[in-house]
């Protein structure tokens, strides 16, 4: 029965290991939106609490919980080392989420697929709660998709490459619940986890891809008013799609069910990859 559970070396089986993670890192979440759902005399029992500012807590909570409580882990090993690199490569993946999904909407604009207009309804105080949420969220799919997940099968001796993909469908999986979900939204989600990979690969460590994480989904849905991956967000603008061009704009569920976003990804890559070569150039010049 042992054997069910450990490997040779005692240490738990990677997919029993990955399993009651990830029950973890969802339970917690469903069980704090379960509790601020409850109400008693018609009213909610924590109604001053909103449930999308605390739901990811429950993730990075469930994370923390693994990593350092159980494996005896530090914060340095997950990736999430303090420094000033550190804090370049998070402004970094900031300015390329912000970037990235600037360049898509000013294609769809562009091509009349989409229509921006001032949303009257907008406010500065529901673009900070939303900037609380996205930053949240950010940290508690970084921490465990790219985080744990990675590191967990880089101690068990599997290869990166590896890691990083079933890193990045787990995080696809995750979004099969989503509203208007498709097949090229999971596709486009599963590429996205991969770019994140790489940025961890080359970086060494989570803020890149925290960066441009909660960059990405604040641009998409805070401020041009498109749906975060089939979720509605009231936005700076609102966004009126042209139907038959789904394909291009995504759709209901926003632009990762597009085309666009696909290319954007492959994009991603491609600057990742210039940027990672001539960073090592200048400092082995030799």
């Amino acid at each position: 029965m042992r054997k069910l559970f450990k490997n040779n070396a005692s240490q738990m089986r990677l997919g029993w290991d990955l399993f009651l993670a990830l029950l973890l890192f969802v339970g917690l979440q469903f069980a704090i939106v379960l509790v601020l759902s409850i109400k008693w005399g018609g009213n909610s029992l924590v109604s001053s609490v909103r449930p999308e500012l605390i739901t990811p807590l429950g993730g990075i909570a469930a994370t923390l919980l693994i990593w350092v409580r159980l494996k005896k882990r530090t914060l340095r090993d997950l990736g999430m080392r303090c420094s000033f690199t550190g804090v370049r490569e998070l402004g970094a993946g900031i300015v390329l989420g912000f970037g990235f999904m600037s360049t898509i909407t000013a294609i769809l604009v562009a091509a009349g697929a989409v229509t921006l207009r001032i949303n009257p309804s907008w406010s500065a105080s529901g673009l900070l709660w939303s900037l609380m949420m996205f930053i949240g969220v950010a940290f508690s799919e970084e921490m465990f998709f790219r985080g744990y997940i990675t590191k967990t099968m880089e101690a068990l001796k599997y290869r990166l490459p590896f890691a990083y993909t079933v890193s990045a469908i787990l995080f696809a999986l995750i979004h099969l619940g989503n509203n208007d979900v498709s097949a090229l939204a999971l596709l486009n989600i599963f590429l996205i986890g991969l770019l994140f990979a790489y940025m961890f690969t080359v970086t060494g460590s989570l803020w890149m891809p925290i960066g441009y994480h909660l960059a990405w989904n604040f641009t998409q849905g805070s401020v041009y008013g498109l749906a975060v991956s089939g979720n509605e967000v009231n936005g700076i603008f609102e966004a009126a799609f042209q139907p038959q061009l789904s394909w291009l704009t995504g759709g209901d569920f926003g632009p990762e069910a597009g085309l666009l976003d696909t290319a954007m990804s492959m994009l991603g890559f491609m600057v990742l990859y210039v940027w990672h070569r001539r960073r090592r150039v200048k400092r082995n010049p030799f």
